[in-house]
């Protein structure tokens, strides 16, 4: 404690502080004040720029859509499982009490327990109709599953293409803005030199203008695109998202046969497992014609007591024959058989448009790797003429309109780059999907 005995009223530890440089001492002094200051801006910074991987990993866990398909499923799953009731007995059992009296009766307590069995033998097709349907609704569910991860596999791939051209936009417009203005500066020097007329000078600010206000457009798209990339991650809010990196893409290979792919679709699995279903309802609306046969069995024990010891045992066999219900089966029957007609129908139809859909899908997705690469190539030469002009330009070898012409070419080569790389995974999305297919597990 003798090292910070106070000197003159001052420990030697404030006397250090007092003895710096003004300067120091007031940024000590500050260093408190400062700290709790950039706590806020610290608790608001923006999280963490996603990758390909983690977005495909929290859209899979996080989006309400698939979420809502797998709860289909599983729903369709038990109720395909309770179909099966039918063919397995039913037991039961119940225990009773009763107090009468009267003249016509023996009066006094009655107790009474019993054990009930009883067995469907025939019930004109129900039971197997009932399995059927159940089976094909199971199949619709795990087709529309299937539809649902290819649909946000899409979904997720064009909204993160889609990020990632408003991201590389804002930054291909900022560079537009420097380059434009550094071509204000040359316009004007020729001109303040009377080597270039004033129209050219007044024209390459105009550009420069309508460059400023694409980069402020830019900025603004970003935040609505941003938000459609949280609603596919299943976000409430997008929270300043980021990316980084790219989707993967594959090369095209030959053409495949169209005709075995769509067999393997969801969209036609399901068509074909709800022509399932509509014939089971069939099967369901014609057992009003059939007699039902049902065998019961109980055994049961009655008494004064509360432990009843006189037992009863009862054996049946029970035949229903239906004559008549109004004409309910008659006209359900040929309901049900019209619906089939239109589900049969509407299977063909979806057939043949997912045929249309794969050739389509399929096109585009081959067009657009090969846009991407000529665009690719427009831009290198883009760049090195632009290069080329800009310095004839400065040495009085070129006129403005040629060199404002190359100019604007360049400009307009690096936009389409841009939109071609979005369009080239966005084609393959849509391909992928066309199939079915896509990247949540």
């Amino acid at each position: 404690m003798a090292g910070r005995q106070p000197v003159n009223g001052i420990t030697k530890t404030n006397a250090w502080i007092w003895k710096q440089p003004p300067c120091m001492t007031a940024t000590l002094k500050m260093f408190p004040a400062l700290l709790f200051g950039l706590m806020p801006a610290l608790w608001a910074a923006p999280p963490a720029a996603l990758i390909w991987e983690a977005s495909v990993e929290e859209a899979a866990a996080g989006n309400p859509e698939l979420r809502a398909a797998r709860a289909k499923l599983a729903a369709a799953a038990h109720t395909a499982t309770a179909a099966h009731s039918g063919n397995l007995p039913q037991l039961s059992a119940g225990a009773g009490y009763s107090d009468s009296s009267g003249s016509a009766t023996t009066a006094g307590a009655n107790y009474s327990t019993s054990l009930s069995l009883s067995q469907n033998l025939f019930s004109g097709f129900q039971d197997s109709a009932r399995i059927e349907q159940g089976a094909a609704n199971l199949t619709q569910a795990e087709a529309g599953l299937a539809s649902a991860k290819a649909r946000l596999s899409q979904e997720l791939k064009s909204a993160f293409a889609g990020l990632q051209f408003a991201q590389d936009n804002v930054t291909l417009t900022e560079k537009i803005v420097q380059r434009l203005e550094e071509n204000l500066r040359l316009v004007e020097l020729r001109f303040e030199g009377g080597r270039e007329n004033k129209g050219s000078f007044l024209l390459t600010r105009a550009t420069l203008a309508q460059a400023r206000y694409e980069n402020l457009q830019a900025q603004q798209a970003l935040a609505s695109v941003q938000a459609q990339f949280a609603r596919v991650l299943g976000r409430a809010e997008p929270g300043g998202l980021q990316i980084i990196g790219n989707v993967p893409v594959t090369a095209p290979g030959a053409a495949p046969d169209f005709r075995q792919l769509v067999q393997q679709t969801p969209d036609l699995l399901q068509a074909r497992a709800q022509e399932r279903s509509a014939v089971a309802d069939v099967t369901l609306a014609r057992a009003g014609f059939y007699p039902s046969v049902d065998l019961t069995g109980s055994v049961a024990r009655e008494g004064q007591d509360w432990t009843p010891d006189k037992d009863r045992r009862t054996v049946g066999l029970n035949l229903t024959i239906p004559l008549f219900s109004g004409g309910k089966d008659y006209y359900t029957t040929k309901s049900m058989a019209a619906t089939l007609e239109a589900v049969s129908s509407n299977k063909d139809n979806v057939e043949r448009q997912m045929l249309v859909r794969l050739k389509q899908a399929h096109a585009s997705y081959v067009e657009s790797a090969e846009k991407l690469k000529v665009d690719q190539a427009f831009l290198e030469a883009a760049v090195t003429r632009a290069e080329i002009a800009r310095s004839r330009y400065n040495n009085g070898l070129v006129s403005f309109e040629d060199w404002d012409r190359i100019e604007n070419d360049l400009i307009q080569r690096q936009k389409t780059l841009l939109q071609s790389r979005r369009d080239r995974v966005t084609a393959e999305a849509a391909w992928e999907q066309a199939q079915g297919k896509g990247v949540i597990p």
